[in-house]
C-alpha cells in the first residue's frame, strides 16, 4: 500500500511540474470590435466605416501620441517627452480589416510593447492605445467605441480623438417621421 501511495504522489508531482517548464511565447492576436455612434441619439452599432489600423514598437514607459488628424492619416506618432517622431516606414504591423466580421480588426502583436492606432477615415476619428503584449495568451478580444459627437474620451484602454467635433454628422439610424395627427 505504501508503495502505491508513493507512486501516486510521484505521478501527481510529475504532472504538476510539466506545466512549470513549458516555453513562454511573447505575443498575441488582438481582435478589436469597432463600434460607432455618430450623434447622441444613435444606438451604438458595429461600424461599417472605412477604417485602418497600425502599430509601432515602442519602449516601455515611453509616452506617444498622434498629434493631429494629418498625422493619423500619414501614419506618424510623436513622443510627448522628446518630440521624436516615428513614421510610416517604422510601422511594426498593419491590422487586417474586415467589416463583415464580429471583430472587424486584427493585430498580430509579437513584440513586448506597442503603440496601436486605429483611424476611422469616414468619420474623421482616431483612437490610440499603448499595449504590453502578454506571454502565452494566443488571442485578446477588445472593443473600441468611436463617438463622433464627442471631442475625445477613453474606454477599454483606448483613447479616441475627434479632431472635428463641430462637424455636422448624419445619424447612423435615420429617425422615423412622426405622424401628424389632424
Amino acid at each position: 500500500m505504501r508503495y502505491l501511495t508513493r507512486i501516486a504522489v510521484f505521478a501527481i508531482v510529475a504532472t504538476l511540474c510539466c506545466g512549470c517548464f513549458k516555453d513562454e511565447k511573447q505575443g498575441t492576436r488582438m481582435l478589436v470590435a469597432l463600434w460607432s455612434q455618430n450623434v447622441v441619439d444613435d444606438p451604438i452599432l458595429p461600424t461599417t466605416a472605412d477604417c485602418e489600423g497600425y502599430a509601432f514598437k515602442v519602449e516601455k514607459g515611453s509616452k506617444w501620441e498622434v498629434a493631429s488628424w494629418e498625422d493619423a492619416l500619414a501614419h506618424r506618432i510623436t513622443n510627448t517627452d522628446t518630440g521624436e517622431q516615428k513614421a510610416e516606414e517604422q510601422i511594426y504591423v498593419y491590422a487586417t480589416y474586415d467589416t463583415a466580421s464580429e471583430y472587424q480588426m486584427g493585430f498580430e502583436l509579437w513584440t513586448e510593447h506597442t503603440f496601436l492606432v486605429v483611424v476611422d477615415k469616414s468619420n474623421k476619428l482616431y483612437a490610440t492605445r499603448q499595449y504590453d503584449t502578454p506571454m502565452n495568451l494566443p488571442v485578446v478580444y477588445t472593443d473600441l467605441h468611436l463617438y463622433a459627437y464627442k471631442k475625445s474620451g477613453t474606454a477599454n484602454g483606448w483613447i479616441f480623438t475627434n479632431p472635428f467635433p463641430d462637424e455636422k454628422r448624419e445619424p447612423l439610424v435615420p429617425k422615423e417621421e412622426e405622424e401628424v395627427v389632424e
